[in-house]
Protein backbone atom coordinates (compact mmCIF):
# COMPACT_ATOMS: atom_id res chain seq x y z
CA UNK A 1 0.00 0.00 0.00
CA UNK A 2 2.85 2.37 0.82
CA UNK A 3 4.22 2.07 -2.72
CA UNK A 4 0.74 2.57 -4.21
CA UNK A 5 0.40 5.79 -2.21
CA UNK A 6 3.79 7.01 -3.41
CA UNK A 7 3.03 6.24 -7.04
CA UNK A 8 -0.39 7.91 -6.81
CA UNK A 9 1.22 10.97 -5.19
CA UNK A 10 3.70 11.17 -8.09
CA UNK A 11 0.77 11.10 -10.52
CA UNK A 12 -0.92 13.90 -8.55
CA UNK A 13 2.31 15.91 -8.55
CA UNK A 14 2.56 15.55 -12.31
CA UNK A 15 -1.08 16.51 -12.70
CA UNK A 16 -1.52 19.28 -10.12
CA UNK A 17 1.97 20.10 -8.92
CA UNK A 18 2.77 20.14 -5.22
CA UNK A 19 -0.50 21.86 -4.43
CA UNK A 20 -2.36 18.55 -4.65
CA UNK A 21 -4.34 17.75 -1.53
CA UNK A 22 -4.59 14.57 0.47
CA UNK A 23 -8.25 14.52 -0.63
CA UNK A 24 -7.06 14.41 -4.26
CA UNK A 25 -4.91 11.45 -3.31
CA UNK A 26 -7.72 9.61 -1.51
CA UNK A 27 -9.98 10.04 -4.54
CA UNK A 28 -7.29 8.72 -6.88
CA UNK A 29 -6.64 5.70 -4.67
CA UNK A 30 -10.24 5.25 -3.53
CA UNK A 31 -9.15 4.87 0.07
CA UNK A 32 -9.67 6.84 3.25
CA UNK A 33 -7.31 9.48 4.59
CA UNK A 34 -6.66 7.29 7.59
CA UNK A 35 -5.28 4.62 5.24
CA UNK A 36 -2.77 7.15 3.93
CA UNK A 37 -1.90 8.36 7.43
CA UNK A 38 -1.11 4.77 8.47
CA UNK A 39 1.89 5.04 6.16
CA UNK A 40 2.71 8.76 6.15
CA UNK A 41 2.15 11.17 9.02
CA UNK A 42 1.71 14.11 6.65
CA UNK A 43 1.88 15.33 3.09
CA UNK A 44 5.31 16.77 3.93
CA UNK A 45 6.57 13.32 4.95
CA UNK A 46 5.14 11.82 1.74
CA UNK A 47 6.87 14.45 -0.40
CA UNK A 48 10.13 14.04 1.53
CA UNK A 49 9.96 10.28 0.92
CA UNK A 50 9.44 10.79 -2.81
CA UNK A 51 12.30 13.31 -2.96
CA UNK A 52 14.62 10.89 -1.13
CA UNK A 53 13.66 8.10 -3.53
CA UNK A 54 14.39 10.32 -6.54
CA UNK A 55 17.76 11.50 -5.22
CA UNK A 56 18.77 7.97 -4.17
CA UNK A 57 17.80 6.68 -7.62
CA UNK A 58 20.06 9.26 -9.30
CA UNK A 59 22.89 8.54 -6.87
CA UNK A 60 22.72 4.76 -7.35
CA UNK A 61 22.79 5.11 -11.13
CA UNK A 62 25.63 7.59 -10.96
CA UNK A 63 27.71 5.34 -8.72
CA UNK A 64 27.20 2.45 -11.13
CA UNK A 65 28.39 4.66 -14.02
CA UNK A 66 31.41 6.02 -12.14
CA UNK A 67 32.45 2.53 -11.03
CA UNK A 68 32.13 1.10 -14.55
CA UNK A 69 34.90 0.53 -17.05
CA UNK A 70 33.45 3.05 -19.51
CA UNK A 71 35.84 5.65 -20.97
CA UNK A 72 35.71 9.03 -19.21
CA UNK A 73 33.73 10.78 -21.97
CA UNK A 74 31.12 7.99 -21.99
CA UNK A 75 30.87 8.19 -18.20
CA UNK A 76 30.33 11.94 -18.47
CA UNK A 77 27.61 11.52 -21.08
CA UNK A 78 25.90 8.75 -19.11
CA UNK A 79 26.07 10.66 -15.81
CA UNK A 80 24.54 13.79 -17.30
CA UNK A 81 21.70 11.91 -19.01
CA UNK A 82 20.50 9.79 -16.08
CA UNK A 83 16.74 9.37 -16.04
CA UNK A 84 14.56 8.16 -13.19
CA UNK A 85 14.08 4.42 -12.93
CA UNK A 86 11.51 4.28 -10.12
CA UNK A 87 9.08 6.79 -11.61
CA UNK A 88 7.98 8.10 -14.94
CA UNK A 89 9.75 11.39 -15.64
CA UNK A 90 8.27 14.36 -13.84
CA UNK A 91 6.73 17.07 -15.97
CA UNK A 92 9.23 19.90 -16.32
CA UNK A 93 7.06 22.39 -14.42
CA UNK A 94 7.31 20.18 -11.31
CA UNK A 95 10.85 21.39 -10.57
CA UNK A 96 9.79 25.03 -10.66
CA UNK A 97 6.80 24.14 -8.49
CA UNK A 98 8.97 22.34 -5.91
CA UNK A 99 11.30 25.35 -5.71
CA UNK A 100 8.37 27.71 -5.08
CA UNK A 101 6.15 25.52 -2.91
CA UNK A 102 8.72 23.70 -0.76
CA UNK A 103 11.85 25.88 -0.65
CA UNK A 104 13.34 23.83 2.22
CA UNK A 105 13.06 20.66 0.16
CA UNK A 106 14.45 22.52 -2.86
CA UNK A 107 17.53 23.29 -0.75
CA UNK A 108 18.09 19.53 -0.48
CA UNK A 109 17.98 19.33 -4.28
CA UNK A 110 20.47 22.19 -4.54
CA UNK A 111 22.81 20.44 -2.09
CA UNK A 112 22.49 17.18 -4.03
CA UNK A 113 23.24 18.99 -7.30
CA UNK A 114 26.35 20.58 -5.77
CA UNK A 115 27.63 17.18 -4.63
CA UNK A 116 26.81 15.77 -8.05
CA UNK A 117 28.79 18.56 -9.73
CA UNK A 118 31.72 17.84 -7.41
CA UNK A 119 31.70 14.24 -8.66
CA UNK A 120 31.40 15.39 -12.29
CA UNK A 121 34.27 17.85 -11.82
CA UNK A 122 36.38 15.00 -10.47
CA UNK A 123 35.46 12.97 -13.56
CA UNK A 124 36.42 15.89 -15.81
CA UNK A 125 39.78 16.10 -13.98
CA UNK A 126 40.29 12.39 -14.62
CA UNK A 127 39.71 13.10 -18.31
CA UNK A 128 42.27 15.91 -18.27
CA UNK A 129 44.78 13.69 -16.46
CA UNK A 130 44.20 10.89 -18.99
CA UNK A 131 44.66 13.31 -21.90
CA UNK A 132 41.16 12.83 -23.35
CA UNK A 133 39.94 16.27 -22.25
CA UNK A 134 42.09 19.26 -23.04
CA UNK A 135 43.39 21.49 -20.28
CA UNK A 136 40.71 24.08 -19.59
CA UNK A 137 39.52 25.86 -16.49
CA UNK A 138 37.28 23.20 -14.95
CA UNK A 139 35.59 25.82 -12.78
CA UNK A 140 34.31 27.48 -15.93
CA UNK A 141 33.20 24.15 -17.44
CA UNK A 142 31.45 23.30 -14.18
CA UNK A 143 29.64 26.66 -14.17
CA UNK A 144 28.61 26.21 -17.79
CA UNK A 145 27.11 22.82 -16.95
CA UNK A 146 25.38 24.02 -13.77
CA UNK A 147 23.94 27.15 -15.34
CA UNK A 148 22.89 25.36 -18.47
CA UNK A 149 21.24 22.49 -16.59
CA UNK A 150 19.34 24.96 -14.42
CA UNK A 151 18.16 26.99 -17.39
CA UNK A 152 17.38 23.95 -19.52
CA UNK A 153 15.22 22.59 -16.70
CA UNK A 154 12.92 25.60 -16.91
CA UNK A 155 9.44 24.60 -17.98
CA UNK A 156 9.14 27.84 -19.91
CA UNK A 157 12.34 27.27 -21.90
CA UNK A 158 11.43 23.69 -22.73
CA UNK A 159 7.92 24.50 -23.87
CA UNK A 160 9.07 27.51 -25.93
CA UNK A 161 11.61 25.29 -27.68
CA UNK A 162 9.38 22.21 -27.87
CA UNK A 163 11.99 20.05 -26.12
CA UNK A 164 12.19 17.57 -23.31
CA UNK A 165 14.82 17.99 -20.61
CA UNK A 166 16.81 14.95 -21.85
CA UNK A 167 16.78 16.38 -25.39
CA UNK A 168 18.10 19.70 -24.13
CA UNK A 169 20.83 18.02 -22.06
CA UNK A 170 21.88 15.95 -25.10
CA UNK A 171 22.34 19.16 -27.14
CA UNK A 172 24.29 20.76 -24.28
CA UNK A 173 26.58 17.72 -24.08
CA UNK A 174 27.14 17.73 -27.81
CA UNK A 175 28.17 21.40 -27.74
CA UNK A 176 30.41 20.95 -24.69
CA UNK A 177 32.10 17.81 -25.98
CA UNK A 178 32.19 18.52 -29.72
CA UNK A 179 32.28 22.32 -29.65
CA UNK A 180 30.72 24.68 -32.17
CA UNK A 181 33.30 24.59 -34.91
CA UNK A 182 32.70 22.28 -37.86
CA UNK A 183 35.61 19.89 -38.11
CA UNK A 184 36.99 19.22 -41.58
Amino acid sequence: MRNRIIMAAVEEINLRGFKFSMNDLTKRLRISKSSIYEHFSSKDELIATILDMVLNDYLAQEEKIFNSNLPVIEKLKAALTITLQNFEPFHNRVYDDLRLTYPEKWEKVISFRKERMDRLTSLLQQGVNAGVIRHVNLGVVRQIIVSTMNDLGSYRFLTENNMTYPDAIAVMLDVIIQGLIVKE
